[in-house]
């Protein structure tokens, strides 16, 4: 979008004019991230608060803020003043999951604000470089032939890397050692390092490292290849029916004036169209989620409930205490 094109939509927009004239009085913003820097959440909120910046008018800081598989920060959301002051990039772990992982005081369907989706991102199976598995189907018989002893990093309970890699391993006929660690930064680094021998990783953490020669792909959890990963399969082409995605999106206080809901909403929606931010999308393997605000992000978050209903049934996961 060039400078032109934005005045024209600010002109259009007297909801984002308002914005920018209080938020240049106001107090920063702090955006609150679930995770700890490196992964895709992070990424994602950072990408957000440039763009907030420059749309709004906003000083935004970003707050990591993580543990518990995101439901701490979350938290801290819910008990914030809403006035817009404080927002979130969430992720499904602790919007959509976490009903069927912890048991929190929060229910995201009615204590959060969905105020836009921003982006969605596959899966991908990762190993380290030195692995002796070039396939999946190598992974699949080694697993099942040998109980327990491919060790399998996540980024903490409840996160998709913890999650679509439960599904994966229980649809594979494998069992495996898990470990967590606080995010998927750590995760990855380990298996990067040998020091474990699978992660399912967000696109986006992986990409940078594509060419550096300490990790191997053996498949893509979306239903058809990613462009970004050229010659790694699909998940499905092995198992059959296998999909699974993630998505980070802004969300708001209960409370929160319909009035603000809808500038943010409409600034992510001119982030979302944003040249220098589709660049950045590619970059990291991110599908931008455009036009997905408020009810129709709220109803992506229902229908992630009902996917993941009898997904969990399968693992057999129970809510933590």
């Amino acid at each position: 979008m060039n400078r032109r094109q934005f005045s024209r939509l600010l002109a259009s927009s007297p909801l984002l004019l308002s914005a920018l004239a209080q938020a240049q009085e106001g107090p920063a913003t702090t955006l609150i991230v679930p995770y700890p820097p490196g992964g895709n959440t992070d990424y994602v909120a950072r990408i957000a608060s440039d763009s907030l910046r420059r749309t709004l008018g906003l000083a935004v800081v970003v707050k990591n803020q993580a543990g518990a598989g995101g439901t701490i920060a979350t938290d801290a959301l819910i008990r914030s003043r809403n006035d817009g002051s404080t927002l979130m990039v969430g992720s499904i772990g602790q919007v959509s999951l976490v009903r069927f992982l912890f048991n929190v005081r929060y229910d995201p369907l009615k204590d959060l604000v969905p105020v836009a989706n921003i982006a969605s991102n596959p899966l991908v199976l990762t190993v380290p470089s030195a692995s002796r598995f070039h396939n999946l189907a190598q992974l699949i018989e080694y697993g099942r032939a040998n109980p327990r002893a491919l060790t399998v990093a996540h980024g903490g309970e409840g996160s998709m890397s913890h999650m679509s890699v439960l599904v994966f391993l229980k649809r594979a006929g494998i069992e495996a050692t898990l470990i967590g660690y606080r995010g998927g930064a750590p995760a990855l680094l380990d298996t990067m390092g040998g020091t474990t021998d699978l992660y399912s990783a967000n696109i986006s953490e992986i990409l940078p490292y594509k060419d550096s020669g300490r990790i191997r792909f053996l498949g893509v959890s979306s239903r058809q290849p990613v462009p970004q990963l050229p010659g790694v399969p699909a998940i499905a082409d092995t198992i059959s029916g296998h999909e699974i995605e993630t998505w980070n999106g802004l969300f708001a206080p209960p409370g929160t004036p319909a009035e603000v809901v809808d500038r943010l909403a409409d600034a992510v929606q001119i982030m979302l169209r944003d040249p220098d931010v589709l660049r950045k999308f590619d970059a990291s393997g991110s599908q931008p989620c455009v036009g997905e605000a408020k009810e129709k992000f709220a109803r992506r978050i229902r229908d992630d409930i009902a996917l993941w209903t009898p997904l969990v049934s399968l693992i057999g996961v129970k809510p933590a205490n």
